[in-house]
């Protein structure tokens, strides 16, 4: 029995201990097309071959778990001016000029800090606005 598969256009020729098996067709070619994993596999045989059509089905985009598990295990990390800010709304200081006088290098550090948290995000969101477009390789869920 001969055993080709159809995919994007491409007739490739395989083996037959590949060409029985939907799984062992996917692992041998999720090297050269990665979405295969969860692709729909249709087989019609004709004569002596059997012709495998392998359709992609869309998944999530690029890595998706990592970036969602890094994102979770991330330090939990407040501006540090507003972290004051609310430490001095809660303890009610804000009518008590010498208890603010007292804490005014606690006050200019977080400032400082802010500040400086705030310059790095906009950096950050300017990396992202002006970096170049990529096209996504499969059709993203929701779009």
């Amino acid at each position: 029995m001969n055993y080709l598969v159809k995919i994007e256009g491409q007739e490739i020729p395989v083996p037959e201990e590949i060409g029985k098996d939907d799984n062992a067709v996917k692992s041998a070619l999720a090297p050269f097309y990665p979405q295969v994993a969860n692709a729909m596999i249709t087989r019609v045989e004709k004569d002596d071959t059997t012709t495998i059509t392998v359709v992609k089905r869309a998944g999530t985009k690029g890595g998706y778990d990592q970036v969602l598990k890094h994102l979770v295990n991330c330090q939990e990390n407040k501006n540090p001016a507003i972290a004051l800010y609310e430490k001095i709304q809660a303890e009610g200081l804000t009518n008590d000029p010498v208890l603010l006088l007292t804490a005014a290098d606690d006050i200019d550090d977080a400032i400082n800090s802010g500040e400086e948290l705030a310059q790095r995000l906009e950096r950050a969101r300017d990396r992202l606005i002006y970096a170049r477009h990529q096209a996504a390789p499969i059709v993203v869920v929701g779009f």
